[in-house]
């Protein structure tokens, strides 16, 4: 029976303190037994291990989320200890030699030491930032541990559900990409660009899709190889789609995602190439250097595992979002991303697009799948998963509230939802929170490019002279930039200095935001990029509005590639 993460979190927490008893005074004793310092701690591990467990190192990290496992042994958790206790430098040798032997097969060519040493530094960064431990680590004492400070026990739930998707790609196919992935050489794991956390975060909650999945099982049992590609409108869910696939099945992938700056044909020829390597056992060290010029070293790679795959078997790449891909700079006639004319035997392409024509040539079979937004199958889905949300406590209060009943709210929520999940992605949180407890069904927008409109007054509608004084500027910061933003950018670039201000904004602004954390300058730094696509053109759509008094050609021109560029170099 697989442990829920909030257990497992709370185990390890209850170790690593309880070698401290008995070593530190009784009044420091029951600071750290306290809720704060207890939330904290769980708070901060959980967070670690989540930005441990990414690319190849989702194939390492189980370990780390086994309730009676390499954390909680009694030996590693005195070492975890040593983190918060300073009596001296806390051994990774010990830990990583703990770590290796919780694998049966551990992974060829891996120092777990240097791993535990990385996870010791995401976990000291983590406690770090919290409110609890700060003073614990600028003094060097637990005696200062604030036991004032607040820890939400929201943004534990939080990371406690993202850990658990997080074990669920460990379990799935995922998994098994990811040991593919880290049993390959070191030049070529190097290249293989890192999804997890984008895969997370389009399947949780997933539902559904199966006549999506149905169609293209068909197409691959009746053609010895070729295209599959899968058309919809913006926020129908095409990218959860692919991100389903991989989840479950572990196939070879390639997400083009615009606001990244991730959407060039080198990025997916050196991205794809190293996977085929490692996941087939390609005879292959590093990648040539003319690998990203054409499809020739492509094309090579599919030919050798067409021959590596059996009748049986298949060998199958999903590529999502080709309306996404920039193609300047390719010759006139070549396709998109370099995709081959033509297939092997045995290799099948599924990719994603937006319903509009890009010219591709190609001479083996293919097949189009157009989601429709009022098809059965898919209002179908939509049903579910708003039926799945239904016995939530906040969507139940506004329910009571407006004195329907769920088979209502559900039937009504499908029709205002013009089957898009983006719409609903966004709407239904909204609803639980309470946004819409004063409006009756009929208020509730329709549609998603509505739904964007009704946000976009709602907010300037709250205060119409801080709007334009800088809630305006920050949010234009957030969405004209191509890569996730720091708050010192969002400072930059929206020239508002007052931190509050921009915490504010973020928070107003929550649903159409993604938030990661990465190491920068020997701390951890948040930044935050728009969530989906159809926003940014949502945005892109109000150029040169002249009511709101903002002129986004210009926005364009200073924060610009160049900029960016001039920051943090190419990536």
């Amino acid at each position: 029976m697989v442990e829920p993460i909030s257990i497992v979190l709370s185990f390890v927490a209850e170790k690593v303190f309880s070698f401290l008893a008995g070593k530190v005074t009784d009044k420091i004793w029951s600071k750290i037994q306290g809720d704060p310092a207890q939330k904290a701690f769980k708070q901060a591990l959980g967070h670690a291990i989540q930005r441990y467990a990414v690319g190849e190192r989702l194939a390492t990290a189980r370990p780390l989320l086994d309730k009676r496992g390499l954390l909680a042994a009694p030996d590693v958790a005195a070492e975890l200890a040593q983190v918060i206790s300073f009596e001296r430098e806390p051994n990774a040798e010990l830990i990583g030699e703990r770590w290796k032997a919780a694998f049966l097969d551990p992974p060829k060519g891996w120092n777990f030491t240097e791993e535990a040493s990385v996870f010791l530094g995401y976990l000291i960064n983590e406690l770090r930032g919290t409110d609890v431990f700060r003073p614990v680590f600028d003094a060097k004492s637990l005696a200062v541990i604030a036991t004032s400070a607040a820890v939400s026990t929201e943004s534990l739930q939080r990371i406690e559900e993202q850990l658990e998707t997080l074990s669920e790609l460990m379990a799935a196919g995922l998994g098994d990409l990811a040991r593919a992935f880290a049993g390959s050489s070191v030049t070529i794991r190097d290249q293989i660009r890192d999804y997890t956390r984008f895969i997370e975060e389009k399947t949780r909650c997933f539902v559904g899709r199966q006549f999506v999945f149905d169609a293209i099982e068909q197409f691959i049992n009746v053609n010895r190889r070729g295209y599959f590609f899968v058309r919809g409108d913006p926020g129908i869910g095409k990218s959860a789609i692919a991100a389903q696939m991989v989840k479950t099945k572990g196939y070879v992938h390639h997400f083009n995602i615009r606001a990244e700056g991730i959407h060039k044909a080198e990025i997916f020829l050196k991205n794809i190439c190293a996977q085929l390597i490692a996941v087939y056992g390609l005879k292959h060290t590093f990648l040539p250097p003319e690998a990203t010029q054409d499809a020739g070293f492509f094309n090579q790679l599919l030919g050798e595992v067409s021959e590596k795959v059996t009748s049986t078997k298949h060998a199958i790449i999903v590529v999502d979002a080709l309306d996404e891909v920039d193609n300047i700079g390719l010759q006139p006639g070549t396709n998109t991303l370099y995709l081959p004319i033509n297939l092997p035997p045995g290799i099948y392409i599924v990719a994603t697009l937006r319903k509009e024509r890009i010219p591709l040539r190609i001479e083996c079979e293919q097949q189009t799948l157009d989601i429709e937004q009022n098809s059965e199958g898919n209002i179908a889905d939509v049903c579910e998963f708003i039926t799945r949300k239904v016995e939530r406590p906040g969507i139940k209060a506004y329910l009571v509230a407006q004195g329907i009943e769920a088979d209502a709210f559900v039937a009504h929520l499908v029709e205002k939802s013009q089957g898009n999940f983006m719409y609903l992605r966004y709407v239904l949180p909204e609803i639980e929170q309470g946004a819409y407890k004063d409006l009756e069904m009929e208020a509730i927008p329709l549609g998603l490019q509505d739904y964007y409109e009704d946000h976009w007054r709602r907010m300037r509608g709250k205060d119409e002279e801080a709007w334009f004084q800088y809630k305006l500027p920050i949010v234009m910061a957030l969405t004209v930039v191509k890569k996730p933003v720091s708050m010192d950018l969002i400072q930059k670039f929206s020239k508002i200095q007052e931190r509050s201000r921009i915490r504010g904004v973020l928070k107003e602004w929550a649903q159409f935001l993604s938030e990661e954390q990465v190491e920068y300058e020997g701390s951890v730094q948040k930044r935050y990029r728009v969530y989906h696509a159809s926003f940014h053109d949502f945005i892109s759509g109000k150029e040169e509005v002249a009511d709101e008094r903002v002129n986004l050609q210009a926005a364009h021109a200073q924060i610009g590639d160049e900029l960016w560029s001039d920051l943090f170099g190419d990536e």
